[in-house]
């Protein structure tokens, strides 16, 4: 069975492809927010869900970074 993924889970998903397909990817809360279209709350909760996750750090700059791009 296929199920639909809530918003919030696809837009994770959207994001996390973006780091994937670009290691060396510095993004914004802004830009991530408007890659995806919406608000920038959402997008500062879905960043800081994958840094909680170890798959990004945040830079002294306050840039997203993959974990292993920062190291």
């Amino acid at each position: 069975m296929i199920a639909i993924a809530e918003p919030i889970d696809a837009d994770v998903l959207r994001i996390r492809h973006e780091f994937l397909t670009l290691p060396e990817l510095q993004a914004s809360v802004e830009s991530c927010g408007l890659l995806l279209n919406i608000p920038q709350r959402h997008a500062v909760r879905i960043l800081e869900t994958l840094v909680t996750e170890g798959f990004l750090d945040r830079t002294a700059d306050g840039a997203y970074v993959r974990r292993r791009a920062f190291c």
